[in-house]
């Protein structure tokens, strides 16, 4: 897992470094005229609270797909839907006692704020569905696109989920489409 995460952040030094060496910028005037973006993001989420079987002592990463759709109200606001799959079985602990989850699926209702060009910041909620337990989710994050041409994005994301009964927090990778 901990090469999991050092590859991670490597993809996420290079996509910075590649970005700002760009000799011609890829922005245009109409970047914001664009009103729908749907994005494919691949992260890791870690859970503090949790275990695997057989592994009581470490806390718990799994491999998260994501797959986001927004619309852009206007220049700086949007709203969208977050849908993302942990692809993970693990075991919360909460002393009294455990709590099994297994592939769940967050969903959650965002709107999102563009407090400087091509840097937004979410807030929603939602519901994780899994099959011992569903959770009430409320989500925070941040994240920054790096424009490429034709309106594709790479953007790197970080996303704090409370939860019902635990916490988790996750970094992504995303490529997305504006049109």
């Amino acid at each position: 897992m901990k090469r999991i995460i050092l590859g991670f952040i490597l993809t996420i030094i290079t996509t910075i470094t590649y970005a700002q060496n760009e000799e011609h910028h890829v922005e245009s005037e109409d970047e914001h005229e664009t009103k729908y973006k749907i994005a494919f993001t691949v992260g890791a989420t870690h859970i503090p609270a949790a275990f695997e079987h057989g592994h009581e002592e470490d806390a718990v990463f799994v491999p998260t797909l994501g797959l986001d759709f927004f619309y852009h109200i206007n220049h700086n606001w949007s709203l969208g839907l977050m849908a993302d799959l942990e692809l993970g079985e693990y075991i919360v602990d909460f002393g009294r006692e455990n709590l099994n989850r297994d592939n769940a699926l967050i969903l959650a209702l965002m709107a999102g704020y563009e407090v400087k060009p091509h840097w937004e910041i979410l807030l929603g909620g939602g519901i994780e569905i899994e099959s011992h337990k569903n959770l009430a989710v409320v989500r925070v994050g941040t994240e920054y696109e790096f424009p490429l041409a034709n309106h594709w994005n790479i953007a790197p994301a970080f996303f704090y989920d409370f939860k019902e009964e635990f916490n988790t927090w996750a970094l992504a990778i995303g490529i997305s489409k504006r049109f």
